[in-house]
């Protein structure tokens, strides 16, 4: 009988530890971070409006304005994945949105080295025959 006590008491005593280190990682699990902020920009980045609002040029076309980018489309990495960038039309009457991949761009600093010149290869017709991009929310 002496050898039955440690066995069914160790046998209980196993799912109790058990729950207890299940809590415990519960609670965890359940903490947040704590939220960190900044004063300034990091170098090397840039503010969104940085990009929406202003014109696409073409390399291929002398640098011509062939469109305005409208919105980015972001990534939950919190990386930019593309460009919507309104083309065709006039007065925003006629555009469509086409899509431009963020790694199509080239986005090179202006002479004053405060605002962004934005260019992709392709030409104003290209855009205008590339499909609509179509935001789904």
């Amino acid at each position: 009988m002496k050898m039955i006590k440690p066995a069914i008491l160790g046998t209980l005593m196993v799912p109790a530890f058990m729950f207890a280190a299940g809590a415990a990682n519960a609670e965890e699990n359940t903490t947040t971070m704590e939220a960190t902020y900044l004063t300034s920009a990091p170098e090397g980045t840039f503010h969104a409006d940085a990009l929406t609002g202003n014109q696409v040029r073409s390399s291929v076309e002398d640098d011509e304005d062939i469109g305005t980018i409208t919105d980015l489309v972001i990534g939950e990495d919190g990386q930019i994945h593309a460009v919507v960038v309104g083309v065709g039309g006039f007065l925003g009457m006629g555009e469509k949105n086409v899509a431009i991949e963020w790694d199509s761009l080239e986005l090179t600093k202006d002479e004053d080295g405060e605002d962004y010149v934005i260019t992709v290869n392709a030409s104003e017709d290209a855009l205008q025959s590339a499909e609509e991009f179509k935001r789904e929310q």
